[in-house]
């Protein structure tokens, strides 16, 4: 059985998504995440292929041909492949073989706020140096990190990390709290139970304190 982690599927535009696999990992995991995907997110068309580990070519060709197939039934296509120092030709199976573009390449703005006015659907993952404002959705399964403070003025479902390389003092401000980790400054929780009335789905506010634990109380609103 593959790890769940040696899949992983992100996207710094909402036409692309990065597929990032090895070379071992099973079209059934690759299927479970494009299904995941396509429940939050319809509109991205191209799939850009990432691998950890050095694979096969031999194998990694037929192993394309599949991934190529099932990306079809999710209405996405196998655009390119990053090269990287487990994948150094130019083509596999008339495949470019390209640096990853600018045009979805994660450029941290440094030190400055990032505003995002789109949801941020399952799977992304958004990180910033400085803080990050979102003016709606944060899905399960997105990620937001933050050198600052994060923002959600709306529901907030996935995974929020403020205070990213040891800020202390950042916060961490929610509209609607349902997110399953919260973490500032490293020091985190994962939300496995139920939230008590006044926090879930609820305003809140999220900071450390003097003794260096995470806080979560209802923001007045």
């Amino acid at each position: 059985m593959i790890a769940s982690n040696s899949i992983k599927l992100n996207s710094a535009n909402f036409d692309y998504y990065i597929l990032r696999i090895s070379p071992t990992t099973e079209l059934e995991q690759i299927a479970s995440k494009l299904a995941t995907l396509r429940e939050f997110d319809a509109t991205g068309k191209y799939l850009v292929l990432e691998c950890d580990a050095k694979p096969d070519m031999n194998q990694f060709s037929t192993h394309l041909r599949k991934i190529d197939e099932l990306a079809a039934k999710f209405a996405l296509e196998v655009k390119f492949i990053v090269a990287n120092q487990f994948i150094s030709a130019d083509k596999i199976d008339g495949r470019a073989v390209v640096n990853l573009p600018a045009t979805i390449q994660s450029k941290p703005i440094l030190n400055q706020t990032l505003l995002i006015e789109e949801p941020v659907r399952s799977g992304i993952k958004v990180e910033n140096n400085g803080d990050v404002i979102i003016t709606t959705l944060v899905s399960h399964n997105a990620e937001i990190i933050a050198s600052g403070n994060i923002h959600v003025y709306g529901d907030c479902r996935g995974r929020v990390l403020a205070g990213n390389g040891g800020n202390k003092k950042a916060k961490i401000f929610i509209a609607r709290f349902n997110a399953e980790l919260i973490s500032i400054a490293g020091i985190y929780r994962v939300i496995e139970d139920k939230l008590p009335d006044n926090l879930h789905n609820k305003a809140v506010q999220i900071f450390l304190d003097e003794k260096e634990r995470l806080n979560v109380i209802p923001l007045a609103v």
